[in-house]
């Protein structure tokens, strides 16, 4: 194609006429993509789900929308960018440059989705943030903080928005807040010298406290290796001991908890494992007495 091929698509490009039709069809299809967002809005209100299905349902909705709109309005001008592409190539470079977080974000959006990393619901860190997972829009994921710090399992009443470009560079963690059972690990410090007695006691503990939870875990985990092929983890409460240094040593507590109960067992278990008599004992012993 040479420059006299393109004069008669320009001039068609830049006729009055052409350019009038093609505003008057682009803000119909705004107009028509805002009506139908507002009638799905308002069925799915009126089918009275749950919070987290209904939130789930009305961003997906609004992606799908916006995304059918952004494709029509360039099918509309697509002959008027088809003129112009021979000439913009400068600016189009210049525009991927200014637009690179924009681009990323798009690109963290398509991640997630293909992925399948994280859905409304879910409890997730990513970068040292963490909360639950309330929207997802093209750019950005929007979270309501959980803490304090990465032991607290409370609403902090803040949220955080942060741009979907972080999904392409940062490793994203899925606490799994929708699915019904998880593994939980937890740290108990104890002196060296009563580190075994209080090893028995904190796995005592934990038994007792999910003794309620081990038969629907089970079930639980043998659906996933079925359906999955994944291996069936031990429900077994396991303590794992580590040496500090020379006076001191840290209990690991892994055990199996409701995913939206972790917390709560994690404080059961601690109150259970302080209160046990072997462990009052072994704070309460008095020094020996002097000699002399």
């Amino acid at each position: 194609m040479n420059v006299n091929d393109l004069v008669p698509v320009y001039d068609a490009a830049t006729d009055g006429r052409a350019i009038i039709k093609s505003l008057v069809i682009t803000v119909l299809l705004w107009v028509a993509a805002f009506v139908l967002r507002a009638l799905v809005a308002s069925y799915l209100r009126r089918r009275g789900l749950a919070p987290t299905e209904l939130r789930r349902l009305m961003a997906t909705t609004r992606n799908l929308i916006l995304f059918l709109l952004a494709v029509a309005t360039a099918t509309v001008w697509f002959d008027e960018l088809r003129t112009f592409a021979v000439s913009l190539v400068a600016v189009a470079a210049a525009i991927v440059i200014a637009t690179k977080e924009l681009i990323m974000g798009a690109g963290g959006t398509f991640l997630r989705t293909s992925a399948r990393i994280f859905d409304i619901g879910d409890r997730i860190e990513v970068n040292g943030l963490r909360g639950d997972v309330i929207d997802t829009a093209l750019f950005t994921t929007t979270i309501l903080e959980i803490g304090p710090g990465r032991i607290g399992h409370a609403q902090t009443g803040r949220s955080i928005t942060f741009p979907n470009a972080m999904l392409l560079t940062t490793p994203v963690i899925n606490e799994s807040f929708s699915t019904p059972f998880m593994i939980h690990t937890f740290e108990v410090p104890v002196l060296r010298e009563h580190a075994v007695a209080a090893e028995e006691t904190l796995r005592q503990a934990c038994t007792d406290e999910i003794a309620v939870y081990v038969d629907d875990a089970r079930h639980h985990f043998e659906t996933r290796q079925r359906e999955r092929g994944l291996e069936m983890p031990s429900l077994e409460p396991r303590i794992l001991l580590r040496l500090d240094d020379a006076s001191k040593a840290t209990l690991l507590a892994t055990v199996v908890t409701p995913a939206r109960r972790k917390g709560w067992i994690e404080q059961a278990v601690l109150r259970r494992y302080l209160t046990a008599p072997s462990t009052l004992a072994a704070t309460s012993t008095a020094p020996p007495a002097a000699t002399g």
